[in-house]
């Protein structure tokens, strides 16, 4: 359980470090840069963070459900 959340946190800064660079290059670049791959790089980092949220929210209530039954 606790490596789900280990992979779940790394998922999340890889995330966020991926939509800090799309960001980052939208900024430096503006409209005569690749934007378009650039908001698809960011939509998509968006979603990985989404989804590794879930994963550490679902084990965080495993969790606990575990401690309540062995309580």
């Amino acid at each position: 359980m606790l490596e789900a959340i280990d992979r779940a946190l790394a998922g999340l800064n890889s995330g966020f470090d991926r939509m800090n660079r799309a960001a980052a290059n939208i900024a430096r670049d503006g409209a005569g840069g690749d934007l378009e791959a650039n908001l698809v790089s960011m939509m998509q980092a968006s979603q990985d963070v989404r989804a590794n949220a879930t994963v550490v929210r679902t084990a965080d209530k495993t969790i606990g459900t575990l401690i309540d039954v062995l309580a």
